[in-house]
């Protein structure tokens, strides 16, 4: 289990990121201004951090110097300062990415496991359900070995539900993963998506939870 050290000083923004990353296994440790993560990270094992900019206290940017005068963790920037001139400054000071908000928590967690592999030697990702196999890195998509087009939200909501088989999601979770936490569209937009995965792979393979949401069973 990786620790992931969470630095973010909006409630709501913190818990929806916490919630989604717990599901897939990491341990979360939260701070909720830029001193709580220097404590917090002198006194636990920290495996990558999640940085907000603009925080209390002490800013991300002299958060990230201070750890780098000490370690190379990677570090994840998670800022609505979407800025050139900001997001340059970052990486000078060997930052490893740089995400601007609203963002989906899908990409988020891809771009959390592909540092994690790069830096700690993580096997690849791939997903294999019967004849179906996903590689998360790539968006590609094969079914009995062709590979099959799927739009990035139809590949980014079959990831999450074949990385958690035999779990039902309702469409207001599936659009926060999948879309990010500030969509504010219709959610039955998600139907249309699962309609599509079904057509370009199997009508089964998605199961319709009446009156609940959808789920793929355990393989």
């Amino acid at each position: 289990m990786k620790n992931i050290l969470l630095v973010e000083d909006d409630f709501n923004i913190r818990q929806s990121i916490k919630t989604g990353l717990e599901k897939e296994g990491y341990q979360i440790i939260e701070a909720k201004d830029g001193e709580e993560a220097l404590q917090l990270f002198a006194v636990h094992e920290i495996h990558l951090i999640l940085l907000d900019i603009m925080l209390p206290k002490l800013r991300g940017e002299s958060v990230l110097k201070k750890i780098r005068l000490e370690s190379e963790v990677p570090i994840l920037i998670i800022s609505a300062l979407n800025d050139e001139l900001i997001q340059v400054e970052a990486f000078r000071n060997r930052v490893d990415d740089y995400v601007v908000k609203p963002f989906s928590l899908n990409i988020l967690s891809y771009k959390i496991k592909s540092l994690l592999r790069r830096v700690y030697g993580e096997e690849s990702n791939k997903i294999i359900y019967s004849d179906l196999l996903l590689i998360p890195e790539n968006y590609e998509a094969y079914l009995a070995g062709e590979p099959i087009k799927l739009s990035a939200k139809d590949f980014d909501i079959l990831q999450v539900m074949l990385s958690n088989q035999g779990r039902v999601y309702d469409r207001e979770e599936l659009i926060t993963l999948v879309w990010g936490y500030e969509y504010y569209g219709d959610v039955r937009n998600i139907d249309v998506h699962i309609k599509n995965i079904r057509k370009k792979t199997w009508p089964e393979l998605i199961r319709t939870v009446k009156g609940v949401g959808y789920k793929i069973e355990k393989n």
